[in-house]
């Protein structure tokens, strides 16, 4: 189960797990080469909307293009006050969020935009575009899901390279070197020169574990492209798992010479150094990468089996402490990340009084986990506990205070406690990202109903009868309102 909300404020969500993919590499600024290529072919809106004009946009896609991703989500969040409805914006702000490896927010984004009907839910670039933010948040049965779908539409073919490239990431990710290693053949078809290509077959066959052909596709890319220190990166791992030490230091040292300030470089550059017994040059490469990355497990451990080889027994001792930190570290980290698929998949099977458990088991572990306080944030706020439901709040603040999610169950908690101005405060945030969301909106009428702002209340009641003329309680509140 994602966590959904007790109204339907973003249709659903993706839990909050993102980290980067080991070792691989897309297409530089990929999502904003595709936010010009393709972004306007998802399909039509439901209903006509009033154009953006052309310069405003232009401004939007600037900021996006200049890399200046916290001035385009602004941007776009003030166009959607005048334009509430433009799905397209919700669009864009999820390419500069997703860019920006703010995932989830662009998935929540992404959902918006589909709602207000701008992505075909089976076009073949909305369902890579999904996969990808899917693959990204560790979200493995959804990707399945969704690429099943496009699989199935054999459409594959027809993507433009942008997409295709994006597929072959989310492939990887999902360690599936055939698929991967298909569809970079697509793209070898387009344009077989691309360094790229090589680069990214090597890592699919190594998932094969076909380590003579990485090797080759990793030689054809340099002689491509001599310039990229990762294909340097990759290929001194190749070497040194073959136990060939004298040309995978050569490797790491060019990979280095490119990119001098790359920690992971310089800790396998200092391990291959460690393993000719060359311990002063380890520990100066080592020593290098821990003042890069203070928080690498890998790093202390390298650095503390060279300061034993070195004879230097305390600072071995202080590296073998942190390395040992760290790794616990990282091991409650993954036992935090199973515990939430657990009470994930006790609420879906409804066993709600196990899944809050689980979630307060978390929480007692990792105090800064922002999924978990927000299951239960909601739970008690659905029970109509607020006392209970504030704690979590406030730590979901602390941790996220820009949270769509959770400023919308803030404002909540405030209604709940009667504390109107309060609750204004963080549903008038939550407009300006989500303007045409007609429970919000209601929402907002109450509050100003309750601070006695009658004219705004109206005016907020109207919104959400006109986004959702269908709601039977919207509209009464319009109407009782209006003939008091």
């Amino acid at each position: 189960m994602r966590y959904v909300l007790p109204v339907p404020l973003i249709g659903r969500t993706w839990r909050y797990l993102c980290k980067p993919m080991r070792g691989k590499t897309g297409t530089p600024g990929l999502l904003l080469i595709l936010c010009f290529s393709t972004l306007l072919c998802f399909g039509t809106p439901r209903r006509p909307q009033p154009q953006q004009p052309e310069s405003r946009l232009e401004r939007g896609l600037k900021l996006l293009s200049q890399g200046r991703l916290p001035e385009a989500v602004g941007f776009f969040n003030q166009c959607k006050q005048t334009n509430p409805q433009d799905a397209q914006l919700y669009f864009y702000v999820s390419m500069a969020l997703a860019e920006a490896g703010r995932l989830s927010a662009a998935a929540l984004e992404l959902d918006e935009a589909i709602r207000l009907g701008l992505l075909e839910p089976q076009r073949p670039e909305y369902l890579v575009f999904q996969a990808n933010l899917f693959a990204r948040l560790k979200q493995r049965v959804h990707v399945e899901e969704t690429l099943a779908t496009l699989q199935k539409q054999g459409a594959t073919e027809r993507l433009e390279a942008s997409w295709l490239w994006m597929l072959s990431d989310v492939y990887y990710r999902l360690e599936r070197p055939g698929d991967a290693l298909h569809t970079l053949d697509l793209l070898a078809k387009r344009d077989p020169d691309d360094p790229r290509l090589d680069l990214n077959r090597s890592q699919a066959y190594v998932l094969q574990s076909q380590f003579d052909l990485a090797l080759e596709a990793l030689r054809k890319s340099l002689v491509k492209h001599p310039g990229n220190p990762l294909v340097y990166f990759e290929l001194g791992k190749l070497l040194h798992q073959r136990s060939d030490l004298p040309a995978a230091k050569d490797a790491f040292l060019a990979a280095v010479r490119l990119e001098q300030n790359n920690p992971l470089y310089l800790q396998k550059l200092g391990t291959v150094c460690l393993a000719a017994k060359e311990v002063d040059e380890a520990l100066i490469h080592l020593e290098r990468a821990v003042a890069l990355e203070a928080n690498s497990a890998q790093i202390y451990y390298a650095l503390g089996q060279a300061y034993t080889r070195k004879g230097a027994h305390e600072k071995a001792a202080a590296a073998r402490q942190k390395f040992q930190t760290l790794k616990q570290q990282e091991d409650q980290q993954e036992e935090v990340e199973r515990m939430l698929a657990r009470g994930e998949r006790l609420l879906d099977e409804g066993k709600e009084a196990e899944a809050r458990t689980t979630f307060e088991q978390i929480v007692a572990t990792a105090p800064q986990n922002w999924t978990a306080h927000g299951y239960l944030a909601e739970m008690f706020l659905t029970a109509g506990d607020s006392e209970k439901a504030w704690s979590h709040l406030a730590r979901m603040e602390a941790i996220d205070p820009e949270s769509v999610v959770g400023n919308y169950l803030l404002a909540q908690y405030w209604v709940e406690r009667k504390e109107f101005e309060n609750a204004r405060v963080y549903a008038e945030k939550v407009k300006q990202a989500r303007p045409a969301h007609a429970a919000l909106r209601n929402l907002l009428g109450q509050i100003y109903l309750g601070l006695g702002q009658r004219t705004q209340a109206i005016s907020e009641f109207e919104a959400a009868v006109r986004l959702a003329p269908e709601r039977a309680d919207f509209r009464a509140n319009l109407s009782k309102l209006k003939n008091q």
